[in-house]
């Protein structure tokens, strides 16, 4: 693999470069000991998580705290000390591989969320906005799974708008501590965590994190919350009565808790993202096991057309999700390569220079997961509906994830605007791409549709694509000017078609390193149905931009020009990528 210097894209580049331009890290590069570590959490989830998942989940399982004797098992494997610096006893690994464990751990959901609310938003405030003292108080007791840790942000009524949250924090006569006043809702691992990261107001408007100990006078937990999936986790109300926290327990400075709260979600957008690839994996699996077990008319439920297609769309997915979401790790870990990791400004720096691209992997994998398990659940035929197979469970712990880490409406939004704001700054430069979208409308130079060969199609219906969502984005900002963002349903439907450029470009970027037919095939079909929709999705948004205005007709003629259609039996593509995947009894284009 090429040096990692290379993979440093700039944030929302991948609408202006080529894809492949530069070279992006994939499950391919893994070396032998990440995929080592990747065999030791298969293992673990399982030996100690996937026999007793229905445990977990039951009311004794809760009683008995079984969860937290598996978390503290993951602990000593290391799991949760992956991203602690060496300096704090912990492994000091890099993105890549916290990831990867994200994703083999996101095979039972139960867990996920409790590893990720302990050892991720738990942990990574502290080693992102932490002092010194407070590093060496929590960081490794954490890791260690000595102390077992939550994020409390939400409260009953600020979800989405974290912001407005009502929580107080009044420091006392004395000076030596902040009264806490409020309650915290939806919050994981509350009925067994020893420490919070907890968001609160100063003097009335100062938002501000803290860490509060579970052993704080005042600070009580609420009743278990009676969820439809995610049983196995504990979601309580954390609630404070004029519980004294020390002020050398305020996390990063006063008043700069959105800091905190931003840069903390950010990093858990696109763990997210590959934890639920990780599910959809699993999910995959044991469907294409019934699946090929069960028979109806004689034949093998599997072996039917119609489902086959379906198996192939999971495998397409799986495929663009993989690619999507490491491919944002080795970006990170270049921003980091040669730099001190510990600087917890100069992780910031590169984390949030991917902000896009971590609220596209959260919405893509988040959704990817719901069509994978409708598609296996389907399968199941009425047996799904039961408790007796496992795509019941996958089914009702799944939902929550389009909820989790901002709605997945937020970060919608967050894709465009957070686009224009950069463009608007210089900070991403695409006048130039525009420019030469521009002067190949003007002069007749927009390529013709290429010969089919290799991933030549694919690449020419992604770059349509990109012009048709830089289209969208001209015709938007010159409309709306800076009121852009009163136009939600413009934004959403701009983050959709940018949302599709980066998943089918991470594709082919990946499939042009790796080279496998099945890649290729994966990459065609992503290609061709994302430009299908992309041509409708761009017309109609233009025509909903410029409702009856002189405007629309320039526009329509750039549309006129990008409407592509590439010709191509679909249906023998998903053949192929199906036939792989029902031999294989499993995803089968990657092997880590």
């Amino acid at each position: 693999m090429a040096s990692t210097q290379t993979l440093a894209a700039a944030g929302g580049a991948f609408l202006t470069e080529a894809a492949g331009a530069r070279p992006i890290f994939t499950p391919e590069d893994f070396d032998e000991i990440q995929r080592s570590i990747a065999e030791q959490a298969d293992k673990f989830v399982d030996k100690e998580i996937v026999p007793d998942e229905r445990l977990l989940e039951s009311a004794q399982g809760k009683a008995d705290c079984v969860m937290v004797d598996k978390l503290r098992k993951a602990c000593d494997l290391g799991f949760a000390l992956i991203e602690v610096p060496e300096k704090y006893d912990g492994l000091g690994a890099d993105k890549r591989t916290a990831l990867l464990i994200c994703e083999k751990l996101g095979a039972n959901g139960d867990f996920s969320v409790t590893y990720g609310a302990h050892s991720g938003i738990g942990l990574a405030p502290i080693l992102l906005f932490g002092t010194d003292a407070q590093k060496k108080k929590y960081a490794t007791k954490i890791g260690t799974g000595e102390l077992v840790s939550c994020y409390a942000l939400s409260e009953p009524g600020s979800g989405s708008d974290a912001l407005s949250a009502r929580t107080t924090a009044v420091l006392n006569e004395a000076g030596t501590h902040y009264l806490f006043n409020g309650t915290k809702q939806w919050i994981s691992n509350a009925a067994w965590a020893d420490v919070a990261i907890v968001f609160a107001k100063v003097d009335g408007d100062k938002f501000t994190a803290f860490i509060v100990d579970r052993d704080t006078p005042g600070f009580t937990v609420g009743a278990e919350e009676h969820k439809m999936g995610l049983r196995g986790s504990s979601t309580r109300q954390l609630i404070f009565n004029d519980a004294p926290v020390p002020k050398e327990n305020v996390l990063g400075q006063i008043g700069k808790g959105h800091h905190v709260a931003f840069n903390t979600l950010n990093l858990g957008r696109f763990k997210l993202g590959a934890s639920v690839i990780g599910g959809a994996k699993r999910a995959l699996k044991e469907s294409l096991g019934y699946a090929s077990d069960r028979q109806q008319f004689r034949t093998r439920v599997v072996d039917f057309g119609a489902i086959r297609e379906m198996v192939a769309d999971c495998v397409v997915q799986i495929y663009l999700g993989e690619a999507l979401n490491y491919r944002i790790a080795g970006m990170i870990d270049a921003r980091l390569e040669g730099k001190d990791h510990t600087d917890p400004k100069v992780l910031m720096a590169a984390v949030e220079e991917y902000v896009i691209e971590a609220s596209i992997s959260k919405v893509y994998s988040s959704e990817a997961l719901d069509r994978i398990l409708d598609r296996c659940f389907q399968w199941h035929g009425g047996y799904g509906f039961v408790e007796d197979y496992s795509i019941e469970k996958f089914y009702r712990d799944a939902r929550v994830n389009r909820i989790f880490e901002g709605t997945n409406e937020i970060n919608r939004l967050l894709v465009p605007g957070t686009l224009i704001k950069r463009v608007m700054t210089g900070r991403l430069d695409i006048e130039q791409a525009m420019g030469d979208m521009e002067k190949r409308l003007a002069t007749g130079g927009v390529p013709s549709l290429p010969a089919d060969e290799g991933l030549a199609r694919a690449e020419f219906a992604l770059q349509r694509l990109k012009w048709l969502a830089m289209t969208v984005f001209q015709a938007a900002t010159s409309k709306y000017g800076i009121s852009l963002d009163k136009e939600q349903e413009t934004l959403v439907g701009l983050a959709n078609l940018i949302i599709d450029c980066y998943a089918v470009d991470s594709g082919i970027a990946r499939a042009k390193q790796q080279g496998s037919a099945g890649a290729e095939a994966a990459c065609k079909v992503a290609a061709y149905e994302a430009l299908d929709r992309g041509v409708v999705a761009a017309w109609r948004l233009v025509e909903s931009i410029y409702d009856g205005d002189d405007e629309f007709g320039t526009y329509a003629a750039k549309l006129d020009k990008l409407s592509a259609h590439v010709p191509a039996n679909i249906v023998a593509l998903k053949r192929v990528l199906a036939k792989g995947a029902v031999d294989a009894g499993q995803y089968n284009l990657s092997s880590y």
